[in-house]
């Protein structure tokens, strides 16, 4: 009998601990939902935890304060978005394809209203949180910068880039594809850019990039 019980521990000790993850997750995804429609401040944790089909003594169980609460769930978006523009960058295929791509994705990414939005309360909270702008680019925009220059390192190493910083490239890269139209983009009833001015503007970045770093043949 003892066997059995030791044997099956385990097991339901991962029922319960997906249960719970899928829990916070779903708290996660309303209480993103929330602060970037509303705001800190007009967000209530009540209106959360119902959103998320969760009692409040669940919500409280995990996430205290609304500031802890805020804090993860900007966090996560932080991640899930460098997990995204990452992910586009583990194939094998060459710099003209695959900077295309990354460029695209990462314009499409940056100039959607959720994005906007994410953004602008970011902004807003950065007095009550002064901390918070540090941590969010650790986990998002350092982490794209980490995994362009290692793609970029590794078409170094195939003789298809120059050799380069890896680190400064992948930055200078970044910014000829968005700093521009982002900065456009805050502007107030901006109209946002077509794909065809979001294709032009990555080409642009490529042509511009490879020109620099490009093999010689």
């Amino acid at each position: 009998m003892p066997k059995k019980a030791i044997a099956r521990e385990p097991v339901e000790r991962s029922k319960s601990q997906i249960r719970t993850d899928r829990l916070i997750d779903r708290l996660l995804e309303a209480a993103t939902q929330f602060f970037m429609e509303k705001g800190f401040e007009a967000t209530s944790m009540g209106e959360i935890a119902k959103h998320a089909h969760a009692s409040k003594e669940t919500f409280y169980r995990h996430f205290p304060t609304k500031e802890e609460l805020f804090q993860a769930a900007l966090h996560r978006r932080a991640e899930q978005i460098a997990t995204e523009f990452g992910s586009v960058l583990l194939s094998q295929a060459p710099p003209e394809i695959a900077l295309a791509k990354f460029g695209q994705v990462v314009l499409e990414r940056l100039l959607a209203p959720e994005a906007m939005a994410f953004r602008r309360v970011m902004m807003m909270e950065s007095v009550r949180f002064p901390e918070l702008q540090k941590s969010l680019h650790a986990r998002g925009p350092a982490r794209v910068n980490s995994a362009l220059a290692h793609y970029l390192e590794d078409q170094v190493s195939k003789g298809r880039l120059r050799q380069m910083n890896s680190t400064v490239a992948a930055r200078q890269f970044f910014d000829l594809v968005a700093a521009e139209m982002t900065m456009e983009a805050n502007v107030p009833f901006a109209p946002k850019p077509t794909t065809g001015e979001i294709k032009q503007r990555v080409k642009e970045a490529m042509d511009c990039f490879l020109h620099g770093y490009g093999a010689k043949d």
